[in-house]
């Protein structure tokens, strides 16, 4: 959490962090938590590409297609990262993954989605903490540029 706020000094951005009781590792008990729609929680997804990481950054209300993910970066094999690896490539442990600060720069992809949105919700560097940022501010803050990756899921659906 602390790089997170580091990170996020160093390129001069005011965001909201907020720190929680309990972990927040899934979108609805984010939402849940600031009394916010699903759809206003970015998740970071953090892919194995061709054996690089890769991380999207999706509304809460999407899923990610890899599908499409491949066919933007071009990349024959692309699978969810196991949590050893997200936390070697990341820092951050799964559940708790922040859109930025991580220990590396990585690929980044911007769900189309999240558009709708000046603000959006994201992890904060440790599950029990949500970061707020400026959708506007997130190709600057990630490198990632934004493509249609997602697919919107249903009320009841789950997943990445």
């Amino acid at each position: 959490m602390e790089r997170v706020r580091r990170f996020l000094a160093r390129h001069g951005i005011e965001a909201e962090l907020r720190v929680f009781s309990e972990p927040l590792a899934t979108v609805g008990a984010a939402a849940a938590a600031l009394g916010v729609e699903p759809e206003r929680i970015a998740k970071t997804v953090i892919l194995a590409a061709d054996g690089g990481p890769v991380q999207v950054v999706a509304a809460g209300d999407r899923r990610v297609d890899r599908r499409r993910v491949a066919a933007v970066l071009g990349v024959s094999r692309l699978r969810l990262a196991r949590p050893e690896e997200v936390l070697d490539w990341t820092g951050f442990v799964a559940g708790g993954v922040a859109p930025v600060g991580s220990l590396r720069p990585l690929p980044t992809l911007l769900d189309e989605s999240l558009r709708r949105f000046d603000h959006v919700w994201a992890g904060g560097g440790i599950p029990e903490a949500l970061l707020r940022l400026r959708v506007a501010d997130l190709p600057l803050l990630t490198g990632g540029q934004f493509a249609e990756v997602c697919q919107e899921i249903s009320p009841t659906g789950s997943g990445p």
